[in-house]
């Protein structure tokens, strides 16, 4: 199996390639590079971004681009295996039915920011990254996401099919009281006054 043959195994067709990740027999890292670079010249993969690379799929109006969530995914919330970040801010009420707002950028907590905040481009994808309160993992990152949504929500000017999802979102999340506990003392004390005043807290198991 040659090099082209390995990759297109390994990754697929139309999905991010991250040269740092690859390990191909026993050759060297520079021996890799001048591969990707031989592959990109002759067209056979394109550069998504710095240190992205994919197989693109032919169209007649064009070659195919990669889901830049597929690649916010894999760089800011998880590896399939681990968890390391979450979707927050505006992103977060959106996808927890709060808000009817289609944010332009997308929104990320995550382990693998080391600015407190920071916009950034991936593609043609813009994303807001923040730095984590605490290290996110499997375990803790529902209870961070949930504190996070109570951190922004004004429950005062929510109506009723807003005050369903919160509670819908509470329910299904799978946080429990105790996480709450544990990990409030990380967010300001409004966070806590949002949480007992929408009635999230009633939703939540012991």
């Amino acid at each position: 199996m040659n090099f082209e043959e390995y990759l297109k195994q390994e990754y697929g067709l139309n999905e991010p390639i991250y040269v740092d990740e690859i390990q191909f027999e026993d050759y060297s890292r520079s021996w890799i590079f001048m591969q990707m670079k031989k592959l990109v010249d002759s067209g056979i993969i394109k550069r998504f971004d710095t240190g992205i690379y994919y197989f693109p799929l032919k169209f007649s109006f064009g070659d195919s681009c990669p889901d830049p969530y597929k690649i916010v995914q894999k760089r800011f919330l998880s590896d399939g295996e681990n968890v390391y970040g979450y979707v927050s801010g505006l992103s977060l009420k959106n996808s927890a039915g709060l808000s009817t707002q289609c944010p332009n950028l997308i929104e990320v907590t995550t382990n693998n920011e080391r600015s407190r905040v920071r916009d950034i481009k991936i593609g043609f994808q813009r994303v807001r990254a923040r730095r984590a309160r605490t290290t996110v993992t499997k375990e803790n990152s529902n209870a961070l996401q949930f504190l996070d949504l109570m951190n922004i929500i004004n429950p005062k000017f929510m109506d009723e099919t807003e005050q369903f999802m919160l509670k819908k979102y509470a329910k299904d999340s799978g946080v429990t009281q105790d996480q709450i506990k544990q990990y409030a003392g990380l967010y300001p004390a409004q966070a806590m006054k949002n949480y007992i005043e929408s009635g999230a807290m009633y939703e939540l198991a012991q």
